[in-house]
């Protein structure tokens, strides 16, 4: 690994225990085993190191959810009903992404400790953990009514309601390895489960709209 690149894992690493300014660039340099004088080479200073690591994370949070939405779109076309198993599948490894791959994990632990310390961070965060994934989803549920194998009238709120108790798992599974397997039974249960629940309501509603047709008739 070239040192440049060694100095970066080891920051994230030292961010996301002590946070950005629990580190100085003489502990780095301690953890890479240079001196201090040669992160200088690589880096302008400590923040640029920092606005490096946000940038690289970015672009791995980017290139999945683009990897998995061609994945949806090539699968989806070839399905006549809700594809209940590929969604499965893409939450499934979103949620592996996120918690085991080593600089991603890493870089959540980092900015759920400096978000709220920094309006620009904090909206970073917002934009990658949360927004992004509502606007991927919601155009999956939009594609998914358009087709006609779902019911539904708001995928937005459709988004929502589907990702919040996946995202609140996250932080229930964080750091806990041992419990992997028990967090991604969840996310499988919870989607069928989900569906079922979105065809219920919308017959409730349906039955509604003609109870209340029905008595404005009679009237």
């Amino acid at each position: 690994m070239k040192t440049k690149d060694k100095i970066l894992i080891e920051a994230l690493s030292l961010f996301s225990v002590s946070g950005f300014s629990g580190v100085s660039v003489r502990d780095i340099a301690k953890t890479v085993g240079i001196r201090e004088s040669a992160i200088y080479k690589h880096y302008k200073n400590k923040q640029q190191l920092f606005d490096t690591i946000v940038e690289v994370s970015a672009g791995r949070i980017d290139s999945l959810q683009e990897e998995l939405i061609s994945k949806f779109n090539h699968n989806v076309n070839t399905k006549e009903v809700f594809p209940i198993s590929i969604i499965q599948e893409i939450y499934c490894n979103i949620f592996l992404f996120y918690l085991t791959d080593d600089v991603l994990s890493k870089f959540r632990r980092m900015m759920t400790i400096e978000h709220l310390k920094n309006h620009e961070l904090n909206r970073k965060f917002k934009d990658m953990f949360i927004e992004k994934t509502l606007s991927y989803q919601s155009e999956v549920f939009r594609k998914l009514i358009n087709e006609g194998k779902v019911n539904g009238t708001n995928p937005d709120i459709m988004a929502i309601h589907f990702y919040s108790p996946i995202f609140m798992l996250f932080f229930r599974y964080d750091s806990e390895d041992d419990k992997i397997d028990e967090a991604l039974n969840l996310i499988k249960k919870h989607i069928p489960l989900y569906i079922i629940r979105i065809e219920i309501e919308n017959k409730l509603l349906f039955s509604s709209c003609n109870n209340s047709l029905d008595s404005s008739i009679k009237i």
